[in-house]
């Protein structure tokens, strides 16, 4: 049962509109890091689960962002990225006004018989590189990127330095691609995931998966993880649609663009 205070409100709302009042009046601006559970629970004379929800249906609605091991924030604007233009994160977070910067996890070949490489990537039929990359803005982790690169369309990759080209940047001098396939699905991380993009086991993620290729060649399949409380994505582009038959549409768009 809800508990509720003498208007007749629950309490956990009433916690929620006085938490957001405080936000929308600059007492606590963007990044302020709140007080604890039971700092707010002896506040507001209200238990620590009725704070407890009042802070989840906040995190939820993209107000507030939990990161493990750092404690509750206040959200800023959050990251906007492009679905289906092929962008690269570094852009999109100068663009939005932060610093990027990046942790390269892994990068390494697999062979066309691995394993992973069957798994992820199996219509390469040959060798692979793998890249893991964590990137950051302002020092917070937004996005997850793994990478698998057919090795025969960039036989370079393993050479660069992605703490100072992004893989996106990199691969747009090596590559071209015809066409793109996005998938959007909501996933719960592993552990490992969590602990890179520092969220807790509550926390929900957005995985697009991308797949390129240059005509029927295989380039890269690309999977993207996103904290659900700090990105957004989206897609505008301009577009001409024309009736036609039902059987005349195309399964997958191909538009010749630069790269990967």
């Amino acid at each position: 049962m809800t508990s509720a205070g003498p208007s007749g409100r629950p309490l956990y709302e009433q916690v929620k509109s006085a938490i957001t009042r405080r936000i929308d009046l600059d007492e606590w601006t963007t990044d302020f890091k709140i007080p604890s559970e039971d700092a707010l629970a002896a506040e507001f004379s209200v238990s620590s689960p009725t704070v407890r929800r009042a802070l989840r249906e906040l995190q939820e609605e993209g107000i507030l962002v939990r990161i493990q091991g750092r404690g509750t924030f206040v959200a800023g604007p959050r990251m906007q990225c492009a679905i289906f233009d092929l962008r690269d994160v570094a852009e999109e977070i100068a663009a939005s006004g932060g610093v990027h910067s990046c942790e390269i996890v892994a990068l390494t070949a697999l062979g066309g018989d691995d394993p992973l490489a069957r798994q992820v990537f199996p219509a390469v039929g040959g060798p692979l590189f793998h890249s893991r990359i964590v990137h950051r803005e302002d020092g917070t982790p937004i996005q997850l990127e793994d990478r698998f690169v057919n090795a025969r369309e960039a036989p370079h990759y393993l050479d660069q330095d992605f703490s100072a080209i992004t893989t996106h940047a990199y691969l747009l001098q090596a590559t071209e691609i015809t066409s793109v396939e996005n998938s959007i699905r909501a996933v719960r991380p592993g552990d490992e995931a969590r602990l890179l993009l520092r969220i807790d086991d509550a926390q929900p993620c957005l995985l697009l998966d991308r797949r390129t290729w240059r005509g029927d060649v295989p380039v890269t399949r690309s999977r993207f993880l996103y904290p659900g409380d700090r990105y957004r994505l989206r897609s505008a582009h301009d577009a001409v649609i024309r009736r036609a038959p039902l059987a005349a549409l195309p399964s997958r768009s191909r538009k010749t663009r630069r790269l990967a």
